[in-house]
């Protein structure tokens, strides 16, 4: 009996191991079909320099310019520096054992953060951003006013600095950076509970060989740094463009095509 009982373990046990070598060949054989249908980086560099991507590109890009331009209008800010950056890249599909393929196999994007020394008080430098017209800095009503205590506007930014950084109980109040779609500016506040300062940008990358396609500039190319402008000026505001919401995130793809 006990012979039996091991004679059908070993055989089970076999089969169990001839069923799963079968199953890791049928995965790595789907797996290398998925991938060989992958686009070299040769194929995405193509589609990232096309006329199409160009011409979004050509387009994302005066649009943010255009508006740093707006912003250093703006009676009492200087400008100090812009970084600029514009990338394609595959997307991230996650782990291979995952069924979560991006329906494209391209995505760029662009980004720029402008650098401002502020002159004066940031307290009257607001309103004049507002007045800018720039964006629609945080949640409004319907006749266009901001919505009261909303963070994200001009007129929380103005009670945040009145009432410093606390509201009427003592708690903190959260952060006043102004917010939009795409878009936020923010300032150094060193001395409120919720201290902030604006950090020195990252130098661009060396341009090296492969990847699929990749800018960065920075103007002017020997700018003042951030700690010279905040000796001078005493407060340093950011304007970061790009970001999720924005016209220049994923301004340009390429979708899958099974």
């Amino acid at each position: 009996m006990n012979q039996t009982a091991a004679v059908l373990w070993r055989r089970g046990r076999g089969w169990c191991a001839r069923a799963g070598g079968l199953l890791l060949a049928f995965a790595l054989v789907g797996l290398t079909a998925a991938c060989s249908r992958e686009p070299s980086e040769k194929e995405l560099r193509t589609h990232a320099t096309s006329p199409g991507a160009e011409s979004r590109r050509a387009v994302e890009e005066r649009k943010t310019r255009a508006l740093i331009e707006r912003l250093t209008a703006v009676e009492g800010l200087e400008h100090v520096l812009t970084r600029f950056t514009d990338s394609c890249a595959r997307p991230n599909d996650g782990s291979i054992f995952e069924n979560n393929r991006s329906p494209y196999i391209l995505k760029c994007s662009m980004q720029a953060v402008a650098h401002f020394g502020v002159q004066g008080d940031i307290t009257d430098v607001l309103p004049r951003i507002r007045a800018a017209g720039i964006a629609t800095w945080g949640p409004q009503d319907g006749e266009g006013r901001d919505m009261p205590h909303a963070a994200g506007t001009v007129t929380y930014a103005l009670d945040y600095h009145r009432d410093r950084g606390r509201g009427p109980n003592g708690t903190l109040m959260s952060a006043p950076a102004l917010e939009a779609p795409g878009l936020q500016i923010d300032w150094d506040r060193p001395d409120l509970p919720l201290p902030n300062r604006i950090e020195e940008p990252a130098p661009c990358p060396r341009a090296g060989p492969g990847g699929t396609y990749a800018r960065c500039s920075t103007a002017p190319e020997a700018p003042m740094s951030i700690e010279a402008a905040r000796a001078r000026y005493g407060t340093v505001l950011t304007f970061e463009l790009g970001g999720y919401g924005s016209t220049a995130y994923d301004y340009f793809t390429v979708p899958r095509r099974e």
